[in-house]
């Protein structure tokens, strides 16, 4: 506990359970005089790692749970920081979780059962009504109150519309009552819900979860295994319930029931006539104190009824005039008053009825064993069409997987190609420059060469015209000589 056992405004009175990462207290709020819960997450238990995906969950949980006022989910009142610590405040809850009820792997009562359910399922409805899916309803997340009524608790792994906090292929929450989508890490929709609430309803009525084991040996199960049907664990679950709970636990989210209010509405349609279940609509309406007196008085009717049924059904097969004796003493009023009065009438006739009851009993049990057997075959039935359709839905799923993978194979083939064409295409680029090069070199030697043999020609034309010009110069002196002398020769007569 922090040292000044105080927390922003709110008074820490005493710690109320440890996590790896916080503490709950019990809080008090001084400005408006009321408790709390204040759930922490302390930085220096967290691994650096993991530190911002943990606290941005701690406040996502504040923000899914925040934006939802309704009588059956725990109201979040504050989010802060202060040093170390992060923290909520939250409606603080007197009771316990329903995890703690069936901890012994005992079956409740159906009727508590359903009684639990529709209240979970109409808490649910307003939450998917309003974009935001739980991801982890499990009996640890289910408070149940001193009144008898549910509050659902941590969305810290939930989804709301506006969230990117998770993506497809991250697999969140408790394996045991995960869907088979959140277990393939599929983007799931407030169905993956209610495949968790079949869960819970399962070990409700049976006392045991449908699939048990490792996480894997778990995960296996629930994608290609069908769970056995809740009557087969407990007789005293009706047909009718048991396809209830048994679509509620359907593979695929479209062979569900497609909302909470559709499960409930299926639900209520199990119920026998005159049980006496707190009264649920399909929508969620506001709790006045007229009405909170009329559930107080239906809860104290309905458990007053369980005492009534509980009794006579330890002694409906009396043949003890004291048993019936006592149930009219302790209740005058009771729903069996008139059977036990019946009972009394015809004790003494008890033993002269006894081999024909018995006949009776037989026969009831012969036609309960061949209902059974009928139940039993029609349930294999159902099951064999159920696994034909996983199968054809997995042979599909191969095949386009098998499509898929041709298909890149395909891709990474015409990659290649192309890869190897642009290669001889750089290769010929480099080939044609160097012999464009190669020719530039010979056409400037060719025109060196044609250059120097323009002018070695010029040289020697030069050369060849001074030597004529010489000549000629060479030739006219000669002339002129030749002349001179002829002048200079003198004339003779021989002449």
């Amino acid at each position: 506990m922090p040292t000044t056992d105080k927390l922003g405004k709110y008074e820490l009175r005493r710690e109320l359970g440890k996590g790896a990462m916080g503490i709950v207290y019990e809080g008090f709020d001084p400005f408006i005089q009321r408790t709390v819960a204040v759930k922490t997450i302390q930085k220096s238990l967290v691994e650096p790692a993991e530190m911002e995906e943990a606290f941005a969950r701690f406040r996502r949980e504040a923000q899914a749970a925040g934006r939802l006022s309704h009588p059956k989910i725990i109201s979040i009142y504050d989010y802060g920081e202060e040093g170390d610590l992060a923290y909520i405040a939250m409606e603080y809850v007197d009771g316990d979780e329903l995890k703690d009820h069936l901890e012994a792997g005992e079956t409740l009562p159906i009727a508590d059962s359903l009684r639990i359910m529709l209240q979970v399922l109409d808490a649910l409805e307003y939450s998917h009504q309003r974009g935001v899916v739980h991801r982890d309803i499990k009996p640890a997340n289910i408070m149940i109150t001193a009144d008898s009524s549910i509050k659902i608790a941590d969305f810290g792994i939930a989804k709301m519309d506006s969230s990117h906090l998770t993506q497809a292929g991250m697999v969140l929450g408790t394996p045991t009552y995960m869907s088979p989508e959140q277990f393939m890490g599929k983007d799931v929709d407030g169905r993956s819900d209610l495949y968790s609430a079949g869960v819970m309803l399962y070990q409700m009525l049976t006392g045991e979860r449908p699939f048990t084991g490792s996480p894997i040996t778990i995960m296996n199960k629930v994608m290609h295994q069908l769970p056995t049907p809740p009557s087969h664990l407990n007789a005293k679950v009706s047909p009718e319930l048991d396809l209830v709970v048994m679509k509620s636990l359907s593979k695929t989210p479209e062979a569900r029931f497609q909302n909470a209010a559709e499960f409930m509405r299926a639900l209520k349609r199990t119920i026998p006539r005159n049980t006496p279940l707190p009264a649920h609509s399909d929508t969620t309406l506001v709790t006045t104190t007229d009405s909170l007196s009329a559930a107080e008085t239906a809860v104290d009717d309905f458990a007053a009824r369980q005492r009534d049924i509980k009794l006579w059904r330890e002694i409906s097969d009396s043949t003890q005039r004291a048993n019936f004796e006592q149930y009219l003493k302790e209740f005058p009023k009771g729903e069996f008053i008139g059977l036990a009065k019946r009972r009394l009438a015809n004790i003494d006739k008890l033993e002269k009825e006894t081999a024909q009851e018995q006949e009776k009993k037989r026969l009831a049990l012969l036609a309960a064993a061949e209902r059974r057997k009928q139940q039993q075959l029609a349930q294999q039935k159902a099951e064999a069409a159920q696994l034909a359709k996983l199968e054809a839905a997995t042979r599909a799923r191969a095949a386009a997987e098998a499509g898929q993978k041709e298909e890149q194979a395909r891709k990474a083939k015409l990659a290649q190609h192309l890869s190897k064409i642009k290669d001889i295409g750089r290769t010929e680029r480099m080939v044609a420059a160097e012999n464009q090069s190669r020719l530039a070199a010979a056409q400037e030697l060719r025109k060196k060469q044609l250059a120097d043999l323009a002018a070695e020609r010029a040289k020697g034309f030069a050369e060849v015209m001074a030597r004529r010009t010489a000549e000629a110069q060479a030739k006219e002196e000669l002339g002129k000589e030749s002349r001179r002398r002829l002048r200079r020769r003198p004339v003779t007569g021989e002449e």
